[in-house]
């Protein structure tokens, strides 16, 4: 095989999004402007891998048939929400956009699990509106009710702005697979499609990614392999961005690194991820028994101060850990005390502790998380159990076959 990444962040600003972007007066959530798709990032970054693949295919006819590894890394849909019109023009009207059923924080939060998402209130448009509102970035008792909630009339705009943003880089990511096919590459091409975090679009009150919820930490991962794939398949099985790299090796023909030992730091290379290989001859069969991720607080975008707790010191950005684990039933959430030096926790500092069920009758609702179970009497085995997988980590909680693996 050959093989071609597709992924959907990038870093680059094109000149239309630098005259409106953050620091300058004009500075806009969204836009669109009657901007064509070249415009932005997104259609330029297209236009180069376009241009890359053509000379791929001018190297293998003149003798070059190397396999190639192309990774494509498109902006949108992060902030601003810049598309060309007529991907607005996909969606209804701003009075059809549905909003979000659950526009505040979940029963029984920790406070330390909020995100006053200051990044989105950077854009003037937006800070317009929280000019007057100060105690919603450091009083719970406001800034955890409506008060605090983005003007409904915004909610829309925004919603419909990112709405139409993903259809734009979706659009591109298509040109990007046309391509591929019309050079003769799409049989013998492994793509994989991915996005390196969520988005919260007003659920819980939120809005961006900094927090641990399910809207925050479940992403997109799409993967085509030729002769597999074809017709389609999926899988509820858990799996996590780390599984990348370990998948396109096996599926690839390329030797895949030996799994980390506990003790890593003086091995060159390594992997912690599971190859989905297997996933893809037997989507049902048994695998992983949770996927983790971490976000810190207070990062800037957190409270100053939580409750029953000292204030944050000036530039402490990583003083509390939140480790979060999904299972297929349920997301377990711990805030402990964090060493940003030594990289250790200290699970016997806890913050914040949180439990949200997602049985079987609720998980494909991203709307679930609205009370946290965390100290109800009744799951405190289940709590237990979890606490003791998330401390232990992903090595708990690898697939049937890594048995042997998880205890060198």
């Amino acid at each position: 095989y050959v093989y071609v990444c597709v992924c959907v962040m990038s870093s680059l600003l094109a000149p239309v999004e630098k005259q409106y972007g953050p620091g300058n007066k004009t500075s806009l959530s969204w836009a669109f402007e009657g901007f064509e798709d070249n415009q932005l990032p997104d259609g330029q970054i297209a236009d180069h891998a376009l241009s890359v693949l053509e000379q791929l295919k001018k190297n293998a006819s003149n003798g070059d048939e190397r396999p190639f590894f192309l990774a494509v890394g498109f902006h949108k849909p992060h902030t601003p929400f810049f598309a060309p019109k007529k991907y607005f023009d996909l969606y209804p009207s701003l009075q059809d956009i549905s909003l979000p059923s659950n526009p505040l924080p979940p029963v029984d939060m920790p406070a330390v699990a909020w995100s006053d998402w200051g990044a989105i209130k950077s854009w003037n448009d937006i800070k317009a509106l929280f000019t007057d509102k100060p105690l919603c970035k450091n009083d719970t008792s406001v800034a955890f009710t409506e008060k605090c909630t983005m003007p409904v009339n915004k909610t829309r705009e925004l919603r419909k702005a990112y709405y139409a943003a993903v259809s734009y880089s979706d659009a591109q990511v298509g040109r990007v697979i046309e391509k591929l096919e019309s050079l003769g590459y799409g049989n013998d091409t492994i793509i994989v499609l991915w996005g390196d975090h969520g988005w919260q679009l007003g659920e819980h009150g939120e809005w961006a990614k900094f927090t641990n919820f399910e809207d925050a930490t479940h992403v997109p991962f799409l993967l085509h392999v030729p002769g597999t794939t074809n017709s389609g398949m999926k899988t509820s099985a858990l799996v996590e961005l780390i599984d990348i790299f370990p998948s396109l090796a096996e599926l690839a023909g390329i030797p895949v690194p030996e799994m980390c030992p506990k003790e890593s730091r003086n091995i060159d290379v390594c992997v912690e991820g599971s190859s989905v290989a297997p996933l893809l001859k037997e989507p049902t069969r048994p695998w992983k028994q949770g996927s983790f991720s971490q976000y810190p607080r207070p990062d800037g975008v957190g409270l100053k101060a939580i409750p029953g707790h000292p204030p944050f010191a000036q530039g402490d950005n990583e003083h509390v850990m939140g480790y979060t684990m999904r299972t297929d039933m349920w997301r377990y959430t711990e805030w402990v005390s964090f060493n940003h030096t030594s990289g250790q926790a200290d699970w016997n500092t806890v913050w914040g502790v949180e439990l949200y069920n997602h049985t079987a009758s609720m998980a494909t609702n991203f709307d679930d998380e609205n009370i946290n179970l965390a100290s109800d009497p009744s799951l405190q085995k289940t709590v237990s159990i979890l606490h003791s997988t998330l401390k232990e980590g992903w090595r708990s909680a690898l697939p049937p076959h890594f048995e042997q693996e998880k205890s060198v």
